[in-house]
C-alpha cells in the first residue's frame, strides 16, 4: 500500500512540474505577444504620423505660396546656399560630390526652413482657419489630431514639428490602439493545442498507470488467494491419503467417511481450478464460449445433474421450476458456460444461504431468466460490491477466493446476457438473463 501511494505521489509530482513549466512558458509567450503587438501598433502610428506631417507640410506650403502671390516653387522663393567653387579649377565630378555631401544638404535644409518660417510669419493668415484647413488634410488618418504653435527657436529636434510653419502636430493618446488581442491569434491557438495535447497525454498516462497498478494489485490478490485456497485441500489430500495408505484407519465406516471427504475436496479443488482458468481467460481477453441453439428444456437437462450433485453435497434441496411453454423456447448460449455460472451461484448459495434452493426459469422481454434464490440473509452490507473480483472479507470463515460472482457476470455478458442481484421479500436471489431466439 505504501508503494502504491508513493507511486501516485511521484506521478502527481511529475505532472505538477510539467504543467508548472508549461504555465510559465504560456505566460511568457502571451506577454511577448502583447509586447510585439504594442511595438507593431506604435510603428503603425509613427508611419501614420509621418504621412500626416507630409500632407500638412505640402498643404501649408501651397497655402503660403498662394497667399503671398508667389508660386510654390522652392527655387524661386527659397534660394539655395551658394558654394564657392570655381568650375575652372574643380572638376565636375568634385562639384557633384560636394552637392551630395551631408553637411551641404543639411545647410540647404536649414536655410530653406528658415526662409519658410519667415514667410509664414510675414503672411497674414487667420491661424484658426489655417489650422482647420491643414487638419482637414489628415482627418481620415488622424481624426483627433491638433496643431499647436511653437516658438521660433533653432531647435529642430522635435520629430513632430512641421517643416513649413512654426507648429507641431499633437497626436492624442487615444490614437494608439489599446484593444485586447483576439482569442484566435496563431500563438494562442498553438498554446491551446499544446495544452489540449498535454491534458490528453496526462489523462492517458494516468489511465495507463492506473491500469498497470490495478493489474499488479489483481495479480497479487490472485496469487495470494489461490495459494491460500490450494493449501487447504492439498493438506487434506495428503493427510487422508497417507492415513488410508498406511492402514491407520481400520474402521470401514471411517474409511468411507475419509474417502467421501476426499471426493468433496476434489470437487472443491476442481471448481477452484475451473474458476482460476476462467479468470485467466478473461484477463487475457480470450473467450472459449461455443454458443449453440437449444431449447430451455435441453439446457436444463444438461446443467441439472451437476447442480443437483453440489446441492446434495451441501445437504440442500434443489427445486427447479419451468413452465411448459417456456421449456420449448429456443435460446443461443454455451451450455458449459451457463452451467459454470449456475454452479457458481449454487455454490455461493450453499455456503451462505438457507435451504431450499429454488431455480426458476421464466421469460422476460425476449430473454430467458434463470433465478437462483434461497431463504438466507442475502448479501447484506456487501451488496454494493458483489461482483468485484477478490471482494471477500478477511474475517469470512467460508472457504473461497471471491471470484465466483465476478466470473459469472463476465461470462454472462460474453454470452450476450447479464447477471444481477435482485432480492425479493424473504428471498435472496440472483438472476441470470440469456438472449432468447424469437
Amino acid at each position: 500500500m505504501k508503494r502504491l501511494a508513493r507511486t501516485w505521489m511521484i506521478f502527481a509530482g511529475a505532472i505538477a512540474v510539467a504543467f508548472a513549466v508549461m504555465l510559465f512558458f504560456t505566460v511568457k509567450m502571451l506577454e511577448f505577444e502583447k509586447r510585439v503587438d504594442a511595438a507593431q501598433s506604435h510603428a503603425a502610428l509613427e508611419e501614420t504620423v509621418r504621412l500626416a506631417l507630409w500632407r500638412i507640410d505640402s498643404a501649408a506650403a501651397l497655402m503660403l505660396a498662394t497667399t503671398s502671390g508667389t508660386p510654390p516653387i522652392p527655387n524661386e522663393r527659397f534660394s539655395l546656399p551658394e558654394v564657392q567653387v570655381s568650375s575652372s579649377s574643380v572638376p565636375v565630378q568634385t562639384q557633384n560630390a560636394q552637392r551630395i555631401d551631408p553637411a551641404y544638404q543639411q545647410a540647404i535644409s536649414a536655410k530653406e526652413f528658415g526662409q519658410r518660417e519667415t514667410l509664414a510669419s510675414e503672411t497674414s493668415l487667420d491661424w484658426r482657419t489655417f489650422q482647420h484647413t491643414l487638419l482637414a488634410q489628415v482627418q481620415d488618418i488622424l481624426p483627433d489630431a491638433t496643431l499647436e504653435e511653437v516658438a521660433n527657436s533653432k531647435d529642430r529636434s522635435d520629430p513632430r514639428r512641421l517643416a513649413t510653419i512654426p507648429a507641431r502636430l499633437v497626436v492624442p493618446a487615444t490614437a494608439m490602439p489599446t484593444g485586447e488581442l483576439p482569442w484566435n491569434t496563431p500563438l494562442r491557438i498553438s498554446l491551446m493545442v499544446a495544452w489540449a495535447c498535454a491534458l490528453i497525454g496526462a489523462l492517458a498516462a494516468w489511465k495507463s498507470l492506473a491500469a498497470t497498478l490495478s493489474l499488479s494489485e489483481r495479480r497479487g490478490a490472485f496469487a495470494s488467494a489461490v495459494t491460500h485456497e490450494l493449501r487447504t485441500p492439498l493438506t487434506t489430500f495428503r493427510l487422508y491419503s497417507e492415513m488410508l495408505a498406511s492402514g491407520m484407519v481400520p474402521d470401514e465406516a471411517t474409511r468411507t467417511q475419509y474417502l467421501q471427504t476426499l471426493v468433496t475436496e476434489s470437487d472443491r479443488l476442481g471448481h477452484l481450478i475451473e474458476n482460476v482458468l476462467a479468470y485467466a481467460r478473461l484477463e487475457n481477453r480470450s473467450s472459449s464460449a461455443r454458443t449453440e441453439s437449444l431449447t430451455v428444456a435441453q439446457l436444463i437437462d444438461r446443467v441439472k445433474p451437476t447442480l443437483q450433485r453440489r446441492a446434495d453435497h451441501a445437504g440442500f434441496s434443489l427445486i427447479v421450476s419451468c413452465e411448459p411453454d417456456i421449456a420449448t423456447m429456443n435460446c443461443r448460449t454455451d451450455s458449459v458456460a451457463t452451467q459454470q455460472i449456475l454452479l457458481n451461484l449454487l455454490d455461493n448459495t450453499c455456503k451462505y444461504g438457507k435451504p431450499p434452493i429454488e431455480l426458476t426459469v421464466r421469460e422476460h422481454y425476449n430473454s430467458i431468466e434463470f433465478e437462483v434464490a434461497d431463504h438466507g440473509p442475502g448479501l447484506g452490507a456487501s451488496a454494493s460490491r458483489p461482483f468485484v473480483a477478490f471482494n471477500k472479507a478477511k474475517t469470512d470463515p467460508v472457504p473461497g477466493i471471491g471470484l465466483g460472482l465476478y466470473l459469472s457476470r463476465q461470462i454472462a455478458r460474453d454470452l450476450g446476457g447479464n447477471l444481477i442481484y435482485k432480492p425479493r421479500e424473504g428471498l435472496s436471489a440472483f438472476v441470470l438473463s440469456l438472449p432468447a431466439l424469437v
